[in-house]
């Protein structure tokens, strides 16, 4: 009887081992913590918010017209410069042998013309008193013809070199401010090579990059405010002038060109500015970028539901505003949007709204006697721990 009943105790024990675990407890995720805010529709006025630069409408690389020597820079980088200014000049030594022979050779020419002509007086004579033909005196009046298209060839040749030396001496065409040197004195330089660079201070305009999605709307927009921060909160009008018909094949932007107006004063080459394209004010939901979400190329948002489950919603987007979004379709006044954690979400998981005023929510509920926080909770969990420990 003992050594069965030591028989069936390992085969019940055996049974037991090979039997189906017991069944356990489904695990249930935990909310997932996320950041949220109620939106409500704002009036915005802005279509495009683009950085730029100030530049000069036009920036002028002068050169001479002639080749040489430098022998001398009157500017340097930064010097403003008025029409007619020494830029710089040549060596002079290197035309005027050139000029030399130009004058000798008008003084010939003239010295030809006036034998001819007074040898043409003297056969007129000749010729009234019948004394020669008519042909001996056409053929002095050829000769006088031609010694007279020679002369004027001389004088133009005087002029050509007269003027090849005045080209040796670069002047400014206008009102501007020196941006570039780019020769320097004992430099040999050929004709048109670029010395000095002038920008116009007549005319400035910013130079914006314009991305390919708001191409449309830049082409479309006939005001824009600028705000250049140097100057503070001050606003000048623009106006488009012109826009690249081609993208820059690195940013895939069109460089487009606004027309500065209004009071200039203390507006630099160089600075930066904010341009804004202006519109008729229109409502929209502004939502931070991280809002935003998109899978499939369609922009979407999270929207928290009264029972505390998130739900994706499409929207219609109309532009950035820094590092904001304005939404103008597919959200209502008061709905509640995940701002932070949008990427981990799916349709129907359970969240946590994380507030500001999350931290003081605890204490409020304890004293009015309602159910305790989360923080509460948790600080109960360990006094009765310690009290256990201890006990």
């Amino acid at each position: 009887m003992f050594r069965l009943s030591l028989l069936v105790v390992p085969a019940a024990a055996l049974l037991v081992a090979c039997g189906e675990p017991p069944p356990q407890a489904a695990k249930v995720e935990p909310p997932r913590p996320v950041r949220t805010m109620v939106v409500q529709p704002q009036r915005t006025a802005v279509a495009i918010q683009l950085p730029g630069e100030v530049r000069p409408r036009i920036e002028s690389r002068l050169g001479f017209r002639v080749g040489g020597k430098l022998a001398s820079r009157s500017v340097s980088v930064g010097d403003r410069v008025m029409p007619g200014q020494v830029l710089a000049r040549l060596d002079p030594t290197d035309l005027a042998p050139a000029l030399a022979a130009q004058q000798a050779q008008v003084v010939a020419a003239r010295t030809d013309r006036d034998l001819a002509a007074v040898e043409l007086e003297r056969l007129r004579n000749l010729r009234v008193q019948n004394y020669i033909s008519q042909a001996s005196l056409d053929r002095q009046q050829a000769a006088f013809d031609a010694a007279s298209a020679r002369l004027n060839a001389a004088e133009a040749q005087q002029t050509q070199a007269r003027n090849a030396v005045d080209f040796q001496v670069l002047k400014s065409d206008a009102n501007g401010v020196v941006t570039a040197i780019e020769a320097e004195p004992g430099q040999v330089v050929s004709s048109g090579q670029p010395v000095v660079r002038i920008a116009h201070s007549a005319e400035r305009e910013i130079l914006v990059n314009v991305p390919e999605s708001d191409l449309k709307t830049a082409r479309e927009t006939k005001a824009w405010a600028i705000v250049v921060p140097a100057l503070g909160q001050r606003t000048l009008p623009g106006k488009l002038r012109e826009i690249s018909p081609i993208s820059d094949p690195a940013s895939r932007t069109y460089a487009a060109r606004i027309a500065l107006g209004g009071d200039l004063d203390g507006v630099a080459l160089g600075m930066t500015a904010v341009v804004q394209a202006l519109r008729p004010s229109t409502e929209s939901f502004v939502l931070p970028l991280s809002a935003l979400q998109s899978t499939d190329g369609r922009p979407r948002v999270w929207r928290v539901d009264a029972n505390g489950t998130v739900t994706p919603v499409d929207v219609t987007t109309d532009g950035l505003l820094d590092d904001s979004v304005r939404i103008v379709g597919g959200l209502a006044a008061g709905d509640r949007i995940v701002t932070a954690g949008a990427n981990l979400l799916r349709a129907g998981q359970q969240v946590r709204v994380l507030d500001s005023a999350a931290p003081a929510a605890p204490a409020a509920g304890a004293a009015a006697g309602g159910s305790p926080g989360p923080a509460a909770a948790v600080a109960s969990q360990r006094i009765a721990q310690r009290d256990g420990s201890t006990r």
